[in-house]
Protein backbone atom coordinates (compact mmCIF):
# COMPACT_ATOMS: atom_id res chain seq x y z
CA UNK A 1 0.00 0.00 0.00
CA UNK A 2 1.62 3.31 -1.00
CA UNK A 3 -0.99 5.65 0.56
CA UNK A 4 -1.26 7.25 4.26
CA UNK A 5 1.95 7.98 6.65
CA UNK A 6 5.01 6.43 5.68
CA UNK A 7 7.83 6.29 8.34
CA UNK A 8 11.16 4.69 8.51
CA UNK A 9 11.41 1.94 11.06
CA UNK A 10 14.38 0.10 12.27
CA UNK A 11 14.54 -3.45 10.52
CA UNK A 12 15.70 -5.44 13.90
CA UNK A 13 13.21 -3.86 15.64
CA UNK A 14 10.50 -5.48 13.91
CA UNK A 15 9.14 -8.90 15.41
CA UNK A 16 6.99 -11.84 14.00
CA UNK A 17 4.49 -13.62 16.27
CA UNK A 18 5.26 -17.02 14.73
CA UNK A 19 1.82 -18.58 15.61
CA UNK A 20 -0.07 -15.92 14.80
CA UNK A 21 1.73 -15.88 11.33
CA UNK A 22 0.71 -19.80 11.43
CA UNK A 23 4.26 -20.37 10.52
CA UNK A 24 3.71 -20.02 6.85
CA UNK A 25 6.53 -20.83 4.60
CA UNK A 26 8.69 -17.79 2.76
CA UNK A 27 9.15 -18.39 -0.65
CA UNK A 28 11.29 -16.30 -3.69
CA UNK A 29 13.10 -14.50 -1.07
CA UNK A 30 16.15 -14.23 -3.17
CA UNK A 31 14.33 -13.07 -5.93
CA UNK A 32 12.08 -10.42 -4.20
CA UNK A 33 15.40 -9.12 -2.68
CA UNK A 34 16.63 -8.70 -6.32
CA UNK A 35 13.35 -6.81 -7.07
CA UNK A 36 13.42 -4.45 -4.25
CA UNK A 37 17.11 -3.91 -5.05
CA UNK A 38 16.30 -3.08 -8.62
CA UNK A 39 13.04 -0.71 -8.03
CA UNK A 40 12.62 -0.25 -4.59
CA UNK A 41 10.04 -0.89 -2.01
CA UNK A 42 6.94 -0.39 -3.61
CA UNK A 43 4.55 -1.81 -1.10
CA UNK A 44 5.44 -1.52 2.67
CA UNK A 45 4.85 -3.94 5.86
CA UNK A 46 2.58 -3.35 8.12
CA UNK A 47 3.39 -3.15 11.98
CA UNK A 48 1.67 -2.53 15.33
CA UNK A 49 3.69 0.59 17.26
CA UNK A 50 5.24 -2.27 19.30
CA UNK A 51 6.82 -3.64 15.97
CA UNK A 52 4.44 -6.21 15.90
CA UNK A 53 4.41 -7.40 11.82
CA UNK A 54 0.99 -7.55 10.51
CA UNK A 55 1.71 -7.92 6.99
CA UNK A 56 4.86 -8.08 4.71
CA UNK A 57 7.30 -10.47 6.12
CA UNK A 58 8.68 -11.65 2.89
CA UNK A 59 9.33 -8.10 2.40
CA UNK A 60 10.94 -7.77 5.72
CA UNK A 61 13.16 -10.96 5.36
CA UNK A 62 13.82 -9.98 1.96
CA UNK A 63 14.76 -6.54 3.00
CA UNK A 64 16.46 -7.87 6.18
CA UNK A 65 18.76 -10.17 3.12
CA UNK A 66 19.77 -6.59 1.57
CA UNK A 67 21.84 -5.29 4.93
CA UNK A 68 18.94 -2.61 5.40
CA UNK A 69 19.40 -0.46 8.93
CA UNK A 70 15.25 0.74 8.43
CA UNK A 71 12.63 0.25 6.55
CA UNK A 72 9.90 1.93 5.41
CA UNK A 73 6.34 0.75 7.48
CA UNK A 74 2.74 2.01 7.87
CA UNK A 75 1.45 1.74 11.32
CA UNK A 76 -2.19 -0.04 11.43
CA UNK A 77 -3.06 2.83 13.77
CA UNK A 78 -2.90 4.93 10.91
CA UNK A 79 -4.69 3.13 8.48
CA UNK A 80 -8.17 3.90 7.32
CA UNK A 81 -10.83 1.24 6.62
CA UNK A 82 -10.03 0.58 2.99
CA UNK A 83 -6.42 -0.26 3.59
CA UNK A 84 -8.15 -2.10 6.75
CA UNK A 85 -9.83 -4.45 4.77
CA UNK A 86 -6.61 -4.77 2.87
CA UNK A 87 -4.82 -5.80 5.74
CA UNK A 88 -7.24 -8.40 6.61
CA UNK A 89 -7.61 -9.77 3.55
CA UNK A 90 -3.80 -10.10 3.38
CA UNK A 91 -4.08 -12.00 6.40
CA UNK A 92 -6.70 -14.11 5.24
CA UNK A 93 -4.86 -15.29 2.49
CA UNK A 94 -1.97 -16.29 4.42
CA UNK A 95 -3.61 -18.49 6.84
CA UNK A 96 -2.82 -21.74 6.03
CA UNK A 97 -6.26 -23.46 6.63
CA UNK A 98 -7.52 -21.09 4.24
CA UNK A 99 -10.51 -23.21 1.94
CA UNK A 100 -8.94 -22.44 -2.17
CA UNK A 101 -12.38 -20.73 -2.86
CA UNK A 102 -12.17 -18.31 0.23
CA UNK A 103 -8.09 -18.05 -0.77
CA UNK A 104 -9.36 -16.85 -4.55
CA UNK A 105 -11.74 -14.78 -3.70
CA UNK A 106 -9.45 -13.08 -1.08
CA UNK A 107 -6.62 -12.58 -3.60
CA UNK A 108 -8.78 -11.05 -6.05
CA UNK A 109 -10.50 -8.72 -3.25
CA UNK A 110 -7.33 -7.62 -2.01
CA UNK A 111 -6.11 -6.74 -5.59
CA UNK A 112 -9.17 -4.89 -6.41
CA UNK A 113 -8.79 -2.88 -3.27
CA UNK A 114 -5.06 -2.42 -3.92
CA UNK A 115 -6.68 -1.19 -7.33
CA UNK A 116 -8.94 1.53 -5.59
CA UNK A 117 -6.15 3.26 -3.91
CA UNK A 118 -3.66 3.14 -7.01
CA UNK A 119 -4.64 3.33 -10.59
CA UNK A 120 -1.40 1.83 -11.48
CA UNK A 121 -1.69 -1.29 -9.81
CA UNK A 122 -0.88 -4.52 -11.34
CA UNK A 123 -1.35 -8.11 -10.78
CA UNK A 124 2.80 -8.29 -10.10
CA UNK A 125 2.28 -5.59 -7.35
CA UNK A 126 -0.44 -8.20 -5.79
CA UNK A 127 2.30 -11.12 -6.52
CA UNK A 128 5.17 -9.65 -4.41
CA UNK A 129 2.45 -8.15 -2.03
CA UNK A 130 1.07 -11.57 -1.20
CA UNK A 131 4.16 -13.71 -1.64
CA UNK A 132 2.63 -15.30 -4.57
CA UNK A 133 4.16 -16.23 -8.29
CA UNK A 134 2.88 -13.57 -10.84
CA UNK A 135 1.21 -16.53 -12.65
CA UNK A 136 -0.32 -17.91 -9.13
CA UNK A 137 -1.88 -14.46 -8.61
CA UNK A 138 -3.61 -14.25 -12.81
CA UNK A 139 -4.44 -18.02 -12.09
CA UNK A 140 -5.94 -17.00 -8.94
CA UNK A 141 -8.40 -14.27 -10.17
CA UNK A 142 -9.63 -15.77 -12.64
CA UNK A 143 -11.61 -18.16 -10.92
CA UNK A 144 -12.50 -15.94 -8.56
CA UNK A 145 -14.14 -14.23 -11.43
CA UNK A 146 -15.82 -17.49 -12.73
CA UNK A 147 -16.89 -17.70 -9.16
CA UNK A 148 -18.35 -14.52 -8.77
CA UNK A 149 -20.13 -15.22 -11.82
CA UNK A 150 -22.19 -18.67 -10.73
CA UNK A 151 -19.67 -20.91 -12.54
CA UNK A 152 -21.17 -24.28 -11.24
CA UNK A 153 -18.47 -26.32 -12.98
CA UNK A 154 -16.02 -23.99 -11.02
CA UNK A 155 -18.10 -24.18 -7.82
CA UNK A 156 -17.86 -27.71 -7.65
CA UNK A 157 -14.91 -28.78 -8.48
CA UNK A 158 -12.98 -31.03 -5.85
CA UNK A 159 -9.99 -28.67 -5.57
CA UNK A 160 -8.33 -25.74 -7.22
CA UNK A 161 -6.07 -27.63 -9.53
CA UNK A 162 -9.26 -28.83 -11.02
CA UNK A 163 -10.98 -25.72 -10.73
CA UNK A 164 -7.84 -23.82 -12.26
CA UNK A 165 -8.12 -26.47 -15.89
CA UNK A 166 -11.81 -25.30 -16.25
CA UNK A 167 -11.07 -22.33 -16.28
CA UNK A 168 -7.89 -21.93 -18.11
CA UNK A 169 -10.35 -24.27 -21.26
CA UNK A 170 -13.07 -21.68 -20.39
CA UNK A 171 -11.04 -19.19 -21.22
CA UNK A 172 -9.05 -20.83 -24.07
CA UNK A 173 -12.57 -21.53 -25.51
CA UNK A 174 -14.11 -18.49 -25.15
CA UNK A 175 -10.59 -16.94 -27.22
CA UNK A 176 -10.76 -19.40 -30.07
CA UNK A 177 -14.39 -18.47 -30.41
CA UNK A 178 -14.43 -14.74 -30.39
CA UNK A 179 -16.75 -12.98 -32.79
CA UNK A 180 -19.13 -15.81 -32.04
CA UNK A 181 -21.99 -13.66 -30.52
CA UNK A 182 -22.13 -11.62 -33.04
CA UNK A 183 -23.03 -14.22 -35.30
CA UNK A 184 -24.92 -16.73 -32.77
CA UNK A 185 -28.02 -14.24 -32.92
CA UNK A 186 -28.75 -14.89 -36.36
CA UNK A 187 -27.80 -17.77 -38.70
CA UNK A 188 -31.68 -17.52 -40.57
CA UNK A 189 -35.15 -18.38 -39.42
CA UNK A 190 -34.90 -21.50 -39.89
CA UNK A 191 -31.34 -22.97 -38.67
CA UNK A 192 -31.24 -21.19 -34.92
CA UNK A 193 -32.53 -23.55 -32.09
CA UNK A 194 -33.22 -19.80 -29.64
CA UNK A 195 -35.91 -18.62 -32.23
CA UNK A 196 -38.75 -17.28 -30.33
CA UNK A 197 -40.57 -20.18 -32.34
CA UNK A 198 -40.75 -23.40 -31.38
CA UNK A 199 -39.43 -24.65 -34.35
CA UNK A 200 -36.58 -27.50 -34.96
CA UNK A 201 -33.56 -26.61 -36.05
CA UNK A 202 -33.48 -29.23 -38.75
CA UNK A 203 -32.93 -28.17 -42.80
CA UNK A 204 -34.36 -30.26 -45.58
CA UNK A 205 -30.89 -30.39 -46.73
CA UNK A 206 -28.39 -32.63 -48.86
CA UNK A 207 -24.98 -32.16 -46.89
CA UNK A 208 -23.41 -32.62 -50.31
CA UNK A 209 -25.31 -29.39 -51.59
CA UNK A 210 -25.78 -27.56 -48.92
CA UNK A 211 -21.94 -27.57 -47.77
CA UNK A 212 -21.00 -26.91 -51.53
CA UNK A 213 -22.93 -23.32 -51.49
CA UNK A 214 -22.80 -22.42 -47.82
CA UNK A 215 -21.54 -19.41 -46.94
CA UNK A 216 -22.82 -18.55 -43.34
CA UNK A 217 -20.58 -18.39 -39.78
CA UNK A 218 -18.70 -20.95 -39.09
CA UNK A 219 -19.40 -24.18 -36.91
CA UNK A 220 -16.76 -25.09 -33.86
CA UNK A 221 -18.30 -28.66 -33.29
CA UNK A 222 -19.41 -31.08 -36.07
CA UNK A 223 -21.30 -34.09 -34.86
CA UNK A 224 -21.05 -36.85 -38.13
CA UNK A 225 -22.99 -39.67 -37.73
CA UNK A 226 -22.84 -41.08 -41.61
CA UNK A 227 -24.06 -44.10 -42.58
CA UNK A 228 -21.38 -46.73 -41.43
CA UNK A 229 -20.68 -48.04 -45.26
CA UNK A 230 -21.39 -51.56 -44.02
CA UNK A 231 -24.08 -52.28 -45.62
CA UNK A 232 -26.52 -52.23 -42.52
CA UNK A 233 -29.41 -52.30 -44.54
CA UNK A 234 -28.90 -55.63 -45.42
CA UNK A 235 -28.49 -56.72 -41.55
CA UNK A 236 -31.23 -57.52 -38.45
CA UNK A 237 -32.42 -60.60 -40.73
CA UNK A 238 -33.96 -58.22 -43.17
CA UNK A 239 -35.64 -55.93 -40.51
CA UNK A 240 -33.99 -52.36 -41.95
CA UNK A 241 -36.66 -51.82 -43.61
CA UNK A 242 -39.38 -52.15 -41.04
CA UNK A 243 -37.09 -49.82 -39.02
CA UNK A 244 -36.28 -47.19 -40.80
CA UNK A 245 -33.46 -47.90 -43.28
CA UNK A 246 -31.11 -46.36 -45.43
CA UNK A 247 -28.28 -46.98 -48.25
CA UNK A 248 -25.56 -48.17 -46.39
CA UNK A 249 -23.05 -48.81 -48.82
CA UNK A 250 -19.38 -48.19 -48.94
CA UNK A 251 -19.62 -45.29 -51.91
CA UNK A 252 -22.58 -43.97 -49.58
CA UNK A 253 -20.00 -43.29 -46.85
CA UNK A 254 -17.12 -42.14 -48.06
CA UNK A 255 -18.86 -39.60 -50.08
CA UNK A 256 -19.81 -38.17 -46.76
CA UNK A 257 -16.29 -38.48 -45.60
CA UNK A 258 -14.80 -36.42 -49.14
CA UNK A 259 -17.47 -33.97 -48.88
CA UNK A 260 -16.70 -33.27 -44.84
CA UNK A 261 -12.95 -33.24 -46.78
CA UNK A 262 -14.66 -30.24 -48.67
CA UNK A 263 -16.09 -28.44 -46.26
CA UNK A 264 -13.53 -27.56 -44.10
CA UNK A 265 -12.41 -24.55 -45.54
CA UNK A 266 -16.14 -22.91 -45.03
CA UNK A 267 -18.09 -24.87 -43.33
CA UNK A 268 -15.46 -26.27 -40.51
CA UNK A 269 -14.43 -23.15 -37.62
CA UNK A 270 -10.33 -22.57 -37.87
CA UNK A 271 -10.73 -24.14 -34.05
CA UNK A 272 -13.54 -26.87 -33.89
CA UNK A 273 -14.01 -30.38 -32.62
CA UNK A 274 -15.31 -33.27 -34.24
CA UNK A 275 -17.16 -36.19 -32.98
CA UNK A 276 -16.99 -38.61 -36.07
CA UNK A 277 -19.32 -42.37 -35.79
CA UNK A 278 -17.56 -45.01 -37.89
CA UNK A 279 -17.15 -48.79 -37.86
CA UNK A 280 -14.38 -50.68 -36.81
CA UNK A 281 -14.32 -52.15 -39.72
CA UNK A 282 -12.85 -49.13 -41.21
CA UNK A 283 -11.28 -47.59 -38.17
CA UNK A 284 -7.39 -47.31 -40.21
CA UNK A 285 -8.64 -45.78 -43.35
CA UNK A 286 -11.38 -43.43 -41.47
CA UNK A 287 -8.78 -41.89 -38.85
CA UNK A 288 -6.08 -41.39 -42.11
CA UNK A 289 -8.44 -39.39 -43.85
CA UNK A 290 -9.61 -37.44 -40.96
CA UNK A 291 -6.36 -36.76 -40.35
CA UNK A 292 -5.51 -35.67 -43.95
CA UNK A 293 -8.11 -32.71 -43.58
CA UNK A 294 -6.22 -31.27 -40.58
CA UNK A 295 -8.13 -32.79 -37.17
CA UNK A 296 -5.67 -34.43 -35.01
CA UNK A 297 -7.46 -37.58 -34.22
CA UNK A 298 -7.29 -39.47 -30.59
CA UNK A 299 -6.69 -42.59 -31.38
CA UNK A 300 -9.08 -44.16 -28.44
CA UNK A 301 -12.25 -43.91 -29.56
CA UNK A 302 -15.27 -43.22 -27.60
CA UNK A 303 -17.44 -46.08 -26.72
CA UNK A 304 -21.34 -46.25 -26.58
CA UNK A 305 -21.94 -49.51 -24.79
CA UNK A 306 -25.32 -50.90 -25.63
CA UNK A 307 -26.16 -52.42 -21.68
CA UNK A 308 -29.46 -54.12 -22.97
CA UNK A 309 -27.41 -56.40 -25.53
CA UNK A 310 -28.72 -54.91 -28.90
CA UNK A 311 -27.02 -54.28 -31.81
CA UNK A 312 -25.90 -55.35 -35.87
CA UNK A 313 -25.24 -59.07 -36.37
CA UNK A 314 -23.65 -59.10 -39.27
CA UNK A 315 -24.23 -62.65 -40.01
CA UNK A 316 -25.87 -64.97 -37.43
CA UNK A 317 -24.07 -68.04 -38.34
CA UNK A 318 -20.65 -66.99 -37.85
CA UNK A 319 -20.17 -63.97 -35.83
CA UNK A 320 -21.64 -62.26 -32.17
CA UNK A 321 -23.56 -59.07 -31.92
CA UNK A 322 -21.96 -56.18 -32.46
CA UNK A 323 -23.03 -54.41 -28.68
CA UNK A 324 -20.50 -51.20 -28.82
CA UNK A 325 -20.51 -48.33 -31.17
CA UNK A 326 -17.43 -46.18 -31.99
CA UNK A 327 -16.83 -42.66 -32.48
CA UNK A 328 -12.96 -40.48 -33.05
CA UNK A 329 -12.31 -37.48 -31.17
CA UNK A 330 -11.00 -34.93 -33.69
CA UNK A 331 -9.29 -31.03 -32.40
CA UNK A 332 -8.67 -28.31 -35.16
CA UNK A 333 -5.80 -26.48 -33.97
CA UNK A 334 -5.95 -28.23 -30.85
CA UNK A 335 -9.02 -26.73 -29.55
CA UNK A 336 -9.47 -27.40 -25.57
CA UNK A 337 -12.31 -29.52 -23.91
CA UNK A 338 -15.24 -27.94 -21.83
CA UNK A 339 -14.36 -31.27 -19.00
CA UNK A 340 -13.14 -34.78 -19.34
CA UNK A 341 -15.64 -37.51 -19.55
CA UNK A 342 -15.44 -40.93 -19.41
CA UNK A 343 -14.93 -42.71 -23.03
CA UNK A 344 -17.18 -45.37 -21.95
CA UNK A 345 -21.39 -44.91 -21.78
CA UNK A 346 -23.56 -47.55 -21.30
CA UNK A 347 -26.65 -46.92 -22.48
CA UNK A 348 -30.14 -49.35 -23.77
CA UNK A 349 -30.47 -49.07 -27.72
CA UNK A 350 -33.02 -46.03 -28.62
CA UNK A 351 -36.02 -46.71 -30.08
CA UNK A 352 -36.03 -46.80 -33.52
CA UNK A 353 -38.90 -44.66 -34.19
CA UNK A 354 -37.72 -42.47 -36.66
CA UNK A 355 -34.90 -44.79 -38.14
CA UNK A 356 -33.11 -47.90 -37.70
CA UNK A 357 -29.34 -46.02 -36.00
CA UNK A 358 -31.01 -43.72 -33.33
CA UNK A 359 -28.73 -42.94 -30.85
CA UNK A 360 -29.94 -42.12 -26.85
CA UNK A 361 -29.96 -38.54 -26.17
CA UNK A 362 -28.26 -39.13 -23.05
CA UNK A 363 -25.57 -41.18 -24.71
CA UNK A 364 -24.85 -38.47 -26.32
CA UNK A 365 -25.19 -35.38 -23.92
CA UNK A 366 -22.66 -37.35 -22.06
CA UNK A 367 -19.65 -37.45 -24.51
CA UNK A 368 -20.54 -33.81 -25.61
CA UNK A 369 -20.08 -32.46 -22.32
CA UNK A 370 -16.57 -32.56 -23.42
CA UNK A 371 -17.41 -30.15 -26.43
CA UNK A 372 -20.52 -28.10 -26.23
CA UNK A 373 -20.86 -25.18 -24.13
CA UNK A 374 -22.14 -21.53 -24.73
CA UNK A 375 -19.39 -21.00 -26.80
CA UNK A 376 -20.64 -23.87 -29.47
CA UNK A 377 -21.69 -23.82 -32.66
CA UNK A 378 -23.09 -27.37 -34.03
CA UNK A 379 -23.43 -28.98 -36.74
CA UNK A 380 -25.05 -32.32 -37.55
CA UNK A 381 -24.49 -32.96 -41.50
CA UNK A 382 -27.26 -35.95 -41.03
CA UNK A 383 -29.40 -35.39 -38.09
CA UNK A 384 -31.58 -38.62 -39.12
CA UNK A 385 -33.49 -38.38 -35.65
CA UNK A 386 -31.65 -34.93 -34.71
CA UNK A 387 -31.01 -36.55 -30.84
CA UNK A 388 -27.40 -35.14 -31.43
CA UNK A 389 -28.89 -31.49 -31.65
CA UNK A 390 -31.36 -31.99 -29.02
CA UNK A 391 -28.19 -33.15 -25.91
CA UNK A 392 -26.12 -30.12 -28.05
CA UNK A 393 -28.58 -27.47 -27.42
CA UNK A 394 -29.87 -29.08 -23.10
CA UNK A 395 -25.86 -28.12 -23.00
CA UNK A 396 -26.20 -24.59 -23.67
CA UNK A 397 -25.17 -24.26 -27.14
CA UNK A 398 -26.95 -20.96 -28.67
CA UNK A 399 -26.96 -22.57 -32.39
CA UNK A 400 -27.43 -26.34 -33.66
CA UNK A 401 -28.03 -26.60 -36.69
CA UNK A 402 -29.15 -30.22 -38.53
CA UNK A 403 -29.31 -31.25 -42.17
CA UNK A 404 -31.47 -34.28 -43.35
CA UNK A 405 -31.63 -35.10 -47.23
CA UNK A 406 -34.73 -37.84 -46.74
CA UNK A 407 -38.02 -36.28 -46.62
CA UNK A 408 -39.58 -38.35 -44.30
CA UNK A 409 -36.75 -38.58 -41.67
CA UNK A 410 -36.87 -34.95 -42.05
CA UNK A 411 -40.67 -35.01 -41.57
CA UNK A 412 -40.45 -37.62 -38.20
CA UNK A 413 -37.55 -36.19 -36.46
CA UNK A 414 -39.09 -32.27 -37.19
CA UNK A 415 -42.62 -33.44 -35.81
CA UNK A 416 -41.05 -35.35 -33.05
CA UNK A 417 -38.42 -32.73 -32.06
CA UNK A 418 -39.99 -31.19 -29.34
CA UNK A 419 -42.22 -34.24 -28.00
CA UNK A 420 -43.61 -34.38 -24.66
CA UNK A 421 -41.35 -35.74 -22.08
CA UNK A 422 -38.10 -34.91 -24.62
CA UNK A 423 -37.25 -32.68 -21.08
CA UNK A 424 -36.71 -36.08 -19.02
CA UNK A 425 -34.57 -37.50 -21.40
CA UNK A 426 -32.53 -34.89 -21.65
CA UNK A 427 -31.68 -34.81 -18.28
CA UNK A 428 -31.41 -38.60 -18.10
Amino acid sequence: MTSGVVEQFPVDSIWVDRDARQRRELKNIPELAASIARRGLIHFPIIERSGQLRTGERRWTAVKSLGWSHIPVQFTDQLDELELQALELEENVSRLDIEWKEECEAVAKYHELCLLRDATWNQTKTADALGYSKQAVAEKIAVARQLAVGNTRVSEAPKFSVARGIVQRTEARAAASAGIAATNAVLSATTVATEPVRKAPLLHEDFHEWSAAYTGPAFNFIHCDFPYGVNADKHDQGQAAAQGGYADGPDVYWKLVDTLSSAMDNVVASSAHLMFWFSMDYYHETKLALEAMGWAVNPFPLVWFKSDNTGILPDPSRGPRRVYETAFIGSRSDRLIVRAKSNVFAHAGQDKSIHMSEKPVPMLRHFMEMFVDEYSRVLDPTAGSANALKAASALGAPTVLGLERDAEFFARSSAAYFNQGDEDELLA
